[in-house]
């Protein structure tokens, strides 16, 4: 860790308190108001992290690795506007939901969805720039701010109020956070139609990779009910957790680098650094899980561990692999990055359906583990493919 920039340990820092937020709502809400309203919450989460994920329609990805300054403003300019049009949208069919007897944490879960996605337009605008520590900021701080309101949800003893917690803290996020300067005007359509392919292909690939990480969770929500929901998505958050730390700071400052002219010695060593730090932290953290799990997480009970140490050969790998992860779309092999993305999450939804009859949530992290480890292998082979082809 000495290497690292002083920006990327300030994003590891924010990155660390944002999953220690997590971590803290999954033991109050769990602890205090049971399995059921932690489950409600951790579905209102997903759902908001899909459609928050998808809104821009990856229009700022393509600000991200827009070498010419003004093009990227008006990018970053576009997705903000399809972002707020989203926030309306999702709105209207939270309304709609309620009046229709739909599950709450569902309208929670689209009021979140606007006040999200502009977050992420505006985290990354900062890593673009190489301010890797404001980039993490950013996606920090609703999670940090649902922490007191759960707060006041367990003092008050409102189990219904845990959902809730996820729009209200993300439009509280976006209110406090300071505005992007003025931009030039964005709805440039010789411009988006110049960036259409490779914004469609990257929309269509963060789609099947967002339905992977939390459609998983919908999935078993759906099959077992709100407890065995957050089972599955405090699993996959424990046993994710060191990818979560490092890997999206390092992806933002390598990004950075390529964009910049790195080659192929950057990225060889990227993969150098992440594979000794993952191999011997997701071990400690298999170690760990079975006297640790049960202490912190006593409601959800041993079949948590099962699942934090299935997942967690998966997340070694995901470690290494994620922050090379764009390196086959900026090469321009859109099909190959889509086609990986397809198999992620045909891995993580078949996973879900046939794993949860066959052995409930420890089942599915045993048969989504073996399965996405093997998608994240062939990532690392085509990200060295990929530069040696770039040079």
């Amino acid at each position: 860790m000495r290497d690292l920039g002083q920006g990327v340990r300030a994003a590891v820092a924010f990155t660390l308190a944002q999953h220690g937020a997590f971590f803290a709502s999954a033991w109050l809400l769990s602890a205090w108001l049971g399995a059921q309203p932690f489950g409600a919450w951790s579905q209102a989460l997903a759902l908001a992290s899909v459609a928050a994920a998808l809104a821009p329609l990856r229009l700022e990805y393509a600000g991200q690795l827009q070498a010419r300054e003004r093009r990227a403003r008006r990018l970053f300019a576009s997705a903000r506007r399809v972002a707020w049009t989203t926030a309306l949208a999702a709105a209207v069919l939270a309304l709609a939901a309620l009046a229709g007897g739909a599950p709450h944490w569902l309208a929670a879960g689209a009021l979140a969805v606007g006040p999200l996605a502009l977050l992420q337009i505006r985290a990354t605008e900062q890593a673009r720039a190489h301010r890797l520590a404001s980039a993490a900021a950013a996606r920090a701080l609703p999670a940090l701010l649902m922490v007191p309101l759960q707060l006041l949800a367990c003092a008050l003893e409102r189990p219904a109020a845990a959902a809730w917690t996820v729009p209200a803290a993300a439009w509280l996020a976006w209110a406090l956070l300071p505005r992007a300067r003025a931009s030039v005007p964005g709805w440039d359509r010789r411009l988006l139609r110049a960036h259409w392919r490779f914004a469609r292909a990257e929309w269509t690939g963060l789609a099947l990779n967002t339905a992977a990480n939390h459609g998983q969770v919908l999935a078993v929500g759906w099959m077992g009910g709100d407890a065995a929901a957050g089972a599955i998505a405090l699993g996959l958050r424990a046993a994710m957790l060191p990818t979560s730390l490092v890997g999206l700071a390092w992806a933002d400052d390598l990004r950075a680098r390529v964009v910049a002219g790195a080659g192929r010695a950057a990225v060889a060593a990227a993969l150098v650094r992440m594979a000794l730090l993952s191999l011997p932290v997701h071990a400690a953290l298999m170690a760990l899980a079975p006297a640790m799990v049960p202490w912190l997480f006593p409601a959800q009970g041993r079949e948590l561990v099962w699942v934090v140490a299935a997942l967690a050969p998966l997340g070694a790998v995901r470690l290494v692999a994620s922050p090379v992860a764009f390196l086959p779309a900026w090469r321009g092999w859109l099909g190959t990055s889509v086609l990986l993305q397809g198999l992620l999450c045909a891995a993580a939804l078949g996973a879900a359906v046939a794993g949860y009859g066959w052995g409930g949530v420890a089942g599915v992290a045993a048969l989504y583990a073996a399965a996405a480890s093997l998608v994240y292998a062939a990532y690392i082979a085509l990200a060295l493919r990929a530069v040696r082809a770039a040079a």
